[in-house]
This record gives C-alpha cells, structure tokens and sequence, in this order.
C-alpha cells in the first residue's frame, strides 16, 4: 500500500501537466490543429510514462528482489523506457512549438457590427486561462475562482454582453478549473481518511 502510494505521488508531476495539456490540445484543436495534435499525443505519452513509473515501482522492484532477473537488466530496461519516452515527448512538444499554424481566418464585418463590438465588455479570456492554470499546477483554489468566473463570462458572451473572441481561452480556463477543484476534493477526502487512520493507530509503547 506505501508503495502504491509512493508511486501516486511521484506521477503528479506527470500527470497534471497532461490532462492540462490535453484538455488544452482540445479547446485549441480547430485553431492550431497540427501544434494541438502534437501536443496532444505527447500529453498521451506522458501518461504512459507514468502508468510505467507505477508499474516499476510496484512489479518491477519486487521481481529483480526477488531475483527473477537482474537488477542491471532492471536499471537497463527501466532507463531504455524512460530515454525513449523522454525524447518523444521532448521532441513533439517543440515540433508542436514550431509547427506552421494556420491563420485564423478573419470575417467580414459590416459597419454595424463593428459598432456593436465596441459596446461589448472586453474579454477576460487569458487572464482566465492563467488563473486555471494556477489552479492545476501551484494552488487549487485558484482553480475554482477560475471556474465560477469563466462559467460568468460564458454567460455573458451567450448573451450578447461580451466580447466572444475570448470565448475558446475562457472554456479553457473552465476545464482547468473544475479539473484542479475536482482534484482539491479528492486530495481533501484522501488527507481526511488519512487522518482518521492516524487517529485509529495505537500509539501505546509496547
């Protein structure tokens, strides 16, 4: 159970960086659709890599202590996996940084809309995306205060009241926030159970 656990902590670094980069490779699909799909199946490869890093550290371990094959095996076979996904997703994440993306294509608009555009609030598309960012990578909460202000924003670009160019970075920015709440609730449940464990321990001296 420690071993699983260890191993669960030591693939978050991997595998909040993916899903963001996944939810992120879709919202931006139709605008960049070559960069997203690179980033995309590199996001993919490192899920594997940390499916692979529990799979060392909870079957692989176990079999060279036990002798069913050397540990220079181990240490060649672990170290071959790790090289190879490594440069792959090293590789296709600056592919995807270089990659000709192709323009967006600018609508034609009358007089008329370009007046209402002017009346419409500006935006908050980026900073959104920002704050859900945070939210995954450094401090939840975050996360959350970019849920409820992207789910405003929305609503108020499906009314008529906002500038909609920023419509893709604030869905974004929604994902991201419910994906780090969502991850802020289950870290909340597994410390309270940890807790109850630790209260449930007998700390008598025997």
């Amino acid at each position: 159970m420690s071993s699983l656990i260890s191993s669960l902590t030591a693939i978050l670094p991997l595998v909040i960086p993916a899903l963001a980069g996944i939810v992120l490779g879709i919202v931006f699909h139709k605008r960049a659709p070559k960069a997203a799909t690179m980033v995309i199946i590199a996001c993919i490869l490192m899920l594997l890599q940390s499916v692979f890093i529990v799979f060392t550290m909870t079957v692989l371990t176990d079999l060279a202590g036990s002798g069913s094959f050397s540990w220079d095996m181990y240490g060649l076979l672990v170290s071959s996996v790790h090289f190879v996904l490594g440069v792959s997703v090293t590789g296709l994440m600056l592919a995807a940084a270089f990659v000709e993306r192709p323009a967006a294509p600018v609508p034609a608009t009358t007089a008329h809309a370009a007046a209402t555009n002017t009346a419409l609030r500006p935006h908050r598309g980026t900073a959104v995306l920002v704050m859900g960012l945070l939210g995954m990578l450094v401090f939840a909460p975050i996360g959350t205060v970019a849920w409820i202000l992207a789910a405003r924003d929305l609503g108020a670009m499906n009314r008529g009241e906002m500038d909609h160019e920023g419509r893709g970075q604030t869905t974004a920015g929604l994902v991201l926030g419910i994906i780090a709440t969502v991850l802020m609730v289950l870290a909340l449940i597994g410390a309270g159970f940890f807790v109850y464990s630790l209260s449930q321990m007998s700390w008598s001296p025997h």
